[in-house]
């Protein structure tokens, strides 16, 4: 059988029409734990005018790219699904979408905000700490770092589409380790913890070098 963390990136590719009738064009439509609306408004808020996104793992593009493009932002998308990347650039053309895996990237600049929504909890603990050490440096000092994160740690196998679907976390000690030690500041905190997910909005230290 399959590992079902190994087949993350294949399973949304092949379900890309799928995934994108079920997340929706807009904001709130799956985040249940998580006032979807509020987080953006609060990212959003945090951001100068014309300031510059990345979305790490941002999927088709819809709902956070598009409506942080209707904010003004200027937003760079990474997914390694080349059908959701195609989907975002024919959908949204005001924005940069990019093919590419957050495990191992870099896009030699850095960016006022950066945003992890639902998509480092698809790869497996020790993926998780490489993403990690990818896409941080890609918050400029001072910058913004958006990311939902489960406050236990372990792993959980769901159920979409037929599909087993994998999902793990660090605990939200480890992450808070990590972030600290590259950083980071917590600013806010969203969500309900006892439904085991959370959105944490944190700021990077201007005096530090990763």
């Amino acid at each position: 059988m399959t590992d079902p963390a190994a087949r993350i990136i294949g399973l949304y590719d092949d379900q890309a029409e799928g995934w994108i009738a079920d997340r929706g064009p807009a904001l709130g439509g799956s985040a249940k734990s998580i006032d979807e609306i509020e987080a953006f408004n609060r990212f959003a808020a945090a951001l100068p005018p014309g300031g510059t996104v990345l979305d790490v793992g941002c999927g088709s593009g819809w709902p956070w790219g598009a409506a942080l493009i209707g904010r003004g932002l200027r937003v760079t998308g990474l997914d390694a699904s080349p059908r959701l990347i195609a989907h975002a650039a024919q959908t949204l053309p005001d924005g940069e979408w990019v093919v590419g895996d957050m495990r191992a990237f870099d896009l030699d600049r850095s960016f006022d905000g950066v945003l992890v929504w639902y998509s480092l909890f698809h790869l497996a603990p020790g993926d998780q700490r490489r993403a990690l050490r990818c896409l941080l440096p890609h918050t400029r000092p001072g910058g913004v770092l958006m990311m939902t994160i489960a406050t236990g740690a372990g792993v959980s196998i769901g159920d979409w589409r037929g599909e087993r679907l994998y999902h793990a976390s660090l605990g939200e000690e480890a992450y808070a380790a990590i972030l600290d030690n590259a950083g980071f500041i917590r600013a806010n905190r969203e969500g309900r913890p006892e439904t085991g997910s959370t959105a944490w909005m944190l700021r990077r230290r201007m005096d530090h070098q990763l």
